[in-house]
């Protein structure tokens, strides 16, 4: 009969691995305490297979726990049978589950426990069950994220098996951007007040939103990949960086659960770690990159694009590199610094622009000039490159002289979405390239046609066909004109090149050209 005083308890988790490694793990439990915080002792008494008895210590929310067990290993039953035999507790038994499935192996914990206190039974009741529900969580999280990083050692030591493909990390750019996207899942979705999604957003982990299959190159290689959501809008960056600087490394852990070989940072997620100088490469086992490196050798190329069908001579040209300091923007700096006239380069800080423009005016190729101030820097410019990482426009389309090329490398953009009616400047999104696969996203990303990609998405695609799983691009300032050459190349290997030239979702086209052509 059974008895009613149990309390039970189950925990289920996806673990993506298969049964024997999982099964192998869980019964070393004398490695648990090393690699697991809440447990504090787990070590075997007696082995003799398939059953052995080992002795436990576990410490949840400052409560401690110890009890000695009997386990048994069923091989064909897939099971692992408990019953504690002394301890803290009045009974404690149960058993773990293992089924191979998609993805993985499905573990179940189920275990029934008895307190046994008298006088506070009712509380004591449910809260050693919830830090035993914890104790098991933890667990099979810690299990999981071992066999994950044991992955990625075995790939670091030549296992080329181990991982594969790319992982592509993104954000929405405000509420608005939400809303389209949400609705594109589901069209007849009603949005609730922007309180009350802005606070579920903000405590929703990040997750996976979509498996790109099948993506070939050029060559005839084909790689597969997946988008992670990190579950941020850039304005909570200067509310709670650390709560972004998490939901970005948890989105990693997702991407390495599928076993990508690489991820890029889109947007704002490649900027968190800079913002409390903490790499987030650091945090988890898979090659992060920012993607920047491709982002600014496309954003480089629709430069000297731009030029060639004005009859433009850069060399003639003043350049204004507004974030200049940042990643991209001080990548293009260091490659045009040698080819035009005039180089003025802006940032918020002076110290950035000070090294900055120490490290180029060493060149002594162009003259150069450094400034907070964005609206001296760009109304005499001839090209601007957009490439400040900010929430909003800092730039106003009448600032440009006529004639001008303003490249809009940034994410949000600065200003290739603003509304105009000018058409005697040229303005386009900067940094994109056209894919040699179309890639049909669920949701808005920005983009103006499935052929046309991000750069730092491209880049992401790039290394995994070449199965080069590192962190290419990382840490700003060191993107090298080397660098950039090679991943052009690689790009150009796979069918990768500047894109065509959009001003917010519509094409550029001859006329246009034509009318910016006069107006210089």
């Amino acid at each position: 009969m059974a008895d009613k005083d149990l309390i039970e308890i189950q925990v289920l988790r996806l673990i993506p691995a298969p049964k024997w490694r999982v099964i192998r793990l869980i019964t070393k439990v004398e490695e648990f305490p090393t690699y697991i915080p809440c447990v504090k002792e787990a070590s075997v008494i007696h082995r003799a297979h398939p059953k052995m008895t080992t002795k436990w210590r576990i410490q949840v929310d400052k409560v401690p726990i110890s009890w000695t067990e009997e386990d048994t290993l069923t091989v064909g039953e897939n099971a692992i049978y408990f019953k504690a035999i002394e301890g803290d507790l009045e009974e404690f038994s149960g058993e773990w589950r293992f089924q191979s499935c998609e993805g993985g192996t499905e573990v179940t914990v189920n275990a029934r426990l008895k307190v046994g206190i008298p006088a506070i039974k009712d509380f004591a009741d449910v809260y050693v069950r919830k830090l035993l529900t914890q104790n098991f969580e933890a667990i099979l999280e810690a299990v999981e994220r071992r066999l994950i990083s044991t992955k990625y050692v075995g790939y670091k030591r030549g296992d080329t098996d181990k991982i594969a493909g790319f992982g592509i990390i993104g954000h929405f750019y405000n509420f608005k951007h939400l809303e389209k996207s949400l609705k594109m899942l589901h069209p007849d979705f009603k949005m609730p007040s922007q309180e009350f999604l802005g606070q579920l957003f903000q405590v929703t982990p990040s997750f996976k939103i979509h498996d790109i299959l099948n993506f070939k190159s050029k060559t005839g290689q084909s790689v597969n990949g997946c988008l992670m959501a990190a579950t941020f809008i850039p304005d909570m960056v200067e509310q709670d960086v650390w709560t972004v600087f998490s939901k970005v490394v948890r989105a990693c852990k997702v991407a390495e659960k599928h076993g990508v070989g690489v991820v890029t940072l889109g947007g704002f997620t490649s900027i968190v770690g800079e913002r409390i100088g903490q790499e987030i490469a650091k945090e988890v086992d898979v090659p992060v990159t920012t993607g920047n490196t491709f982002t600014a050798a496309m954003a480089i190329d629709g430069i000297l694009k731009a030029a060639n069908l004005l009859a433009i001579d850069l060399s003639s040209l003043k350049v204004a590199v507004v974030g200049g300091t940042g990643d991209i923007g001080s990548a293009c700096a260091r490659v045009l610094v040698d080819s035009v006239k005039q180089l003025t380069i802006t940032g918020r800080t002076k110290a950035n622009l000070r090294q900055l423009n120490k490290e180029l005016a060493g060149r002594r190729k162009a003259k150069i000039i450094s400034t907070t101030d964005n609206f001296s820097a760009v109304r005499d410019a001839d090209i601007i490159i957009a490439a400040a990482s900010v929430s909003s426009s800092i730039l106003k389309i009448d600032w440009f002289k006529p004639g001008s090329i303003i490249c809009d490398v940034g994410y949000p953009k600065n200003v290739s979405y603003a509304p105009t009616t000018r058409q005697d400047i040229l303005i386009f999104s900067g940094g994109l390239s056209k894919s040699p696969t179309p890639v049909y996203f669920p949701i808005d990303t920005g983009l103006p046609t499935p052929d046309t990609l991000y750069g730092c998405f491209s880049e992401a695609i790039i290394l995994a066909l070449e199965k080069r799983f590192e962190s290419y691009s990382f840490g700003r300032g060191n993107i090298t004109s080397e660098k950039i050459s090679e991943i052009r190349e690689l790009g150009k290997k796979h069918g990768f090149e500047v894109s065509d030239f959009y001003w917010g979702d519509k094409l550029v086209d001859e006329p246009m050209i034509a009318s910016i052509r006069q107006a210089r």
